[in-house]
């Protein structure tokens, strides 16, 4: 029986099955980059002893910080983000969600190259603007090692993923979550009436399980 397939094994592994062999092969399918793997498996060790679920579980609890957007307080965003990492999608949604709550807002937007080094300067400086929610915009589709740089080049301090609907693989998710950016949001339709989504770490770890 293959350690990876059964759930009674992740709630309960034997002595054969360690954390690190069941969470290094789960985490890996999912491309997370080495450096994240061998810190989750890390944290997961100095937890109380418990199912590799809900070890998982605790260190996604501790690395993840979410801050939902209120738009009555929200008056002006700007989302930024990578060519075809759905900002448009985004702010079409943000858009739709206050004229339906008839909050007046200012959503504006732009797209990057990651590898414009005079971009990563323009935008750091965005991100320090009091007066606007500047918001970085990540696709779950993304490479988790370029997500992971784009967010410190960037200094993204909140952020929006999207793509969750398309993703088979959630190491981008795990990556863009987990390094000190807070999570405003997931979407998980491009449709601009489809909510703007929240997540768990236990919904999180019940992906990068499964």
């Amino acid at each position: 029986m293959s350690a990876l397939g059964s759930a009674q094994l992740l709630a309960f592994p034997g002595p054969g099955i360690s954390l690190r062999t069941v969470l290094t092969a789960q985490l890996k399918q999912h491309r997370l980059p080495e450096h994240l793997i061998e810190a989750f498996i890390r944290e997961a060790g100095l937890l109380p002893a418990r199912g590799i679920d809900e070890a998982l579980t605790g260190v996604l609890r501790a690395r993840m910080r979410t801050a939902p957007l209120d738009l009555s307080r929200t008056p002006r965003i700007f989302l930024i983000g990578p060519s075809g990492a759905g900002v448009s999608s985004v702010a079409a949604k943000l858009r739709h969600q206050a004229a339906g709550r008839n909050q007046p807002i200012t959503v504006e937007r732009s797209s990057f190259n990651p590898r414009n080094l005079k971009a990563r300067t323009a935008f750091g400086c965005v991100g320090e603007r009091a007066d606007v929610a500047t918001i970085g915009v990540i696709s779950a589709l993304a490479d988790a090692e370029e997500i992971s740089e784009i967010i410190s080049a960037f200094r993204l301090s909140r952020i929006i993923v999207t793509g969750l609907d398309m993703a088979r693989r959630f190491g981008a998710l795990a990556a863009a979550v987990t390094q000190g950016a807070r999570l405003a949001h997931v979407t998980r339709s491009p449709k601009q009436d489809a909510a703007l989504g929240t997540l768990t770490p236990r919904a999180l770890a019940d992906m990068l399980l499964g």
